[in-house]
This record gives C-alpha cells, sequence and structure tokens, in this order.
C-alpha cells in the first residue's frame, strides 16, 4: 500500500553507521592520545631553564680538601610576592682552579650533615652515617653518596647550578 521496503538498504544503512561510529571513536582516541601524551612527554622535552647562583664564599678563601658551608639565596616568584629562600651547600676545594659543590643533606633520611675536624669526615648526626670530604660513604645507613651540585668559576666567585 504506501510504503516499499527494500530490505537489502538496511545491511548497507547499518555498515554506513558502524563507519560513523568507528570513525567517531578513532577521532576521540586520537585526541586523548595526544593529549595524555603530550602532557606526559612534554617534561622530557622542555629545555631546562640554568640558573647559575652566586654562593656566599670566593674560592680564594676555601681551604683545599675541607668541605666548607656556604649560602644560596634562591629567589622565586610566588604570586605577586618574590620569596627569598636560603639553601646550605657545602664547597670542597678540589684542585687549583677547581670547586665541587654537595647537597648537605643525608641519603638516609633527610639529616644535615657537618664536617668534623678531627675525623676529617662528615657526619650525619641522626643515624650515625659517615662520608668522605667527596660525599662518598664510608660507614654508617646512608644508601647513596651526598648529592653533586654543578658549578662554575667566574674569577675569584664560585657559582652553583640549581
Amino acid at each position: 500500500m504506501g510504503s516499499t521496503h527494500n530490505p537489502t538498504e538496511e545491511p548497507a544503512r547499518r555498515k554506513f553507521f558502524a563507519r560513523v561510529i568507528a570513525t567517531i571513536q578513532t577521532a576521540i582516541a586520537a585526541t586523548v592520545g595526544v593529549v595524555a601524551g603530550g602532557s606526559i612527554l612534554s617534561p622530557s622535552f622542555a629545555r631546562r631553564e640554568e640558573n647559575w647562583l652566586p654562593v656566599g664564599a670566593t674560592f680564594s678563601t676555601l681551604t683545599d680538601n675541607v668541605p666548607t658551608a656556604a649560602t644560596l639565596r634562591v629567589a622565586r616568584e610566588d604570586g605577586y610576592s618574590q620569596i627569598v629562600e636560603r639553601r646550605v651547600v657545602l664547597l670542597v676545594k678540589t684542585g687549583e682552579g677547581q670547586v665541587t659543590a654537595l647537597d648537605p643533606t643525608c641519603t638516609h633520611l633527610g639529616c644535615r650533615v657537618s664536617w668534623n675536624v678531627e675525623s676529617k669526615e662528615l657526619r650525619c648526626p641522626c643515624h650515625g652515617g659517615v662520608f668522605d670530604h667527596l660525599g662518598m660513604v664510608k660507614s654508617g645507613p646512608p644508601p647513596a653518596p651526598l648529592p653533586r651540585l654543578e658549578t662554575k668559576i667566574d674569577g675569584d666567585r664560585i657559582l652553583v647550578q640549581i
């Protein structure tokens, strides 16, 4: 009576809609992949900003192979204000024109190490960790040497990269 139903049209219509849905799903998956991949990989491709800071000691005041505590002033922006943090590093004059900078935080549980003049060792007061003058573990529980920081010398000034 009024309607003509063609049975071959229905499978073609289903295939068409199946392709449209598959295309939409592929586009959504590609978009999610780009966003997720970009957020995961972008930090590894970002250029690390070099931040060289002068320390509160000069090369000529350091004694050979004796760790000397020096202070860094680390300024950072926090909203509308600037916050200045002070960070202590240990400087070791290892030769003519060479300085090693050590982070004085013990690698065991984060206590601050200090130089013992009599034993000529860096000692952790918390759990008995002992390091040599270059931060290498001599005894105790520390699992790794003290972290080293990059240094360069500009005239008599010492710069440390953080």
